[in-house]
């Protein structure tokens, strides 16, 4: 049997992911495959070390400069042996947390839902999550932090992350869909369909003549899981967005309109913290690693530093940063 495996790429994210990590593992994915590029930060090390014990695979790249970051990953995960080998692969960014809500919570609940013979790739919608009042960052828990959360069809919701079966019978895997078909059989007919997270088969994908990403607002649907999707976090984090580049369009979209549209707030959503026990165990298990607990110190005084150079403060001066600093030096 393959694994199941999470994929994501990442830059300068250094503070946010020990929380990731430990989620999926939690949910029960078997590994996860994490690209990185140009960072800045100590994230580098900290996912090095994550790699060395056997949580997470870490591979470096560098990103074609003419092209989207994204299309360059997507091409290396086309190839790498473990990704090709898995039963499943879900490629999702840092902010996004899958949250199931059948069964126990976990991925074996979900997957449990849909009849295999006719199940090729499941579609889960967005929820988007929004600041829940918060104006800076701490280092708190993404998924405690922030509980307040869109209406159900609220057009952000839209979009979808797809979790894909056999990675290899498609052309590539895509940002949110996988791209062509090389399998056995036409798609369409079982067990080539794409499903959504009501069991519903959508019949609109197609992956080489309908690659689509999203659906009508009418079929947002969360009712076997969804995937808490945290894009504003504050707009002290959002601010270091703006400017860059989307490593999707290739062009700059994080403006002040974008952070409205996907800092949601009109819903309470504590959905996420019925996993406490299940993820304090998880994360506990980080938390006694001293050298991963000094990487993450590290991460999150850079992280302090970026912020200071955007909102014009001193990083030095701020107790965020000196209590990184403190506790770095603790476990040095």
């Amino acid at each position: 049997m393959g694994e199941r495996l999470v994929v994501t790429t990442m830059r300068n994210e250094g503070p946010f992911i020990l929380e990731w990590v430990a989620w999926y593992l939690m949910l029960g994915f078997d590994h996860l495959v994490v690209f990185y590029n140009d960072c800045t930060d100590h994230s580098p090390e900290l996912l090095q070390a994550l790699d060395a014990a056997g949580v997470l695979t870490a591979v470096p790249y560098v990103p074609d400069p003419e092209r989207p970051v994204k299309q360059t990953t997507l091409k290396l995960m086309s190839t790498h042996p473990r990704i090709r080998a898995a039963d499943w692969v879900f490629n999702i960014d840092v902010d996004e947390f899958l949250v199931v809500h059948v069964g126990d919570g976990l991925l074996d609940d979900l997957l449990a839902q849909f009849d295999m013979t006719e199940t090729h790739a499941i579609a889960v919608h967005w929820r988007c999550f929004g600041d829940n009042g918060y104006l800076r960052w701490e280092d708190v828990p993404t998924h405690r932090r922030f509980l307040r959360t869109s209406e159900r069809r609220h057009k952000g919701n839209v979009f979808f992350k797809t979790l894909v079966r056999w990675p290899t019978d498609f052309w590539r895997l895509g940002v949110h869909s996988p791209k062509g078909w090389r399998g056995k059989g036409a798609w369409g007919i079982p067990p080539n369909q794409l499903k959504r997270c009501d069991g519903a088969t959508m019949r609109r994908y197609h992956p080489k003549d309908s690659p689509v990403m999203m659906t009508q607002s009418r079929w947002i649907t969360h009712e076997y899981a969804q995937l808490n999707h945290y894009a504003s976090r504050t707009w002290e984090s959002f601010a270091l967005k703006m400017g860059t580049k989307s490593t999707v369009a290739g062009k700059d979209r994080y403006t002040e309109t974008f952070f409205r549209g996907k800092n949601r707030n009109e819903k309470l959503d504590e959905s996420a913290l019925k996993y406490a026990e299940r993820f304090d165990a998880v994360y506990g298990e980080f938390t006694r690693e001293p050298e991963l607990m000094r990487l993450h110190h590290l991460c999150c005084m850079d992280y302090v530093e970026r912020l200071a150079a955007v909102h014009g403060f001193e990083a030095q001066d701020d107790p965020r940063w000196l209590f990184h600093q403190s506790e770095g030096a603790r476990l040095s």
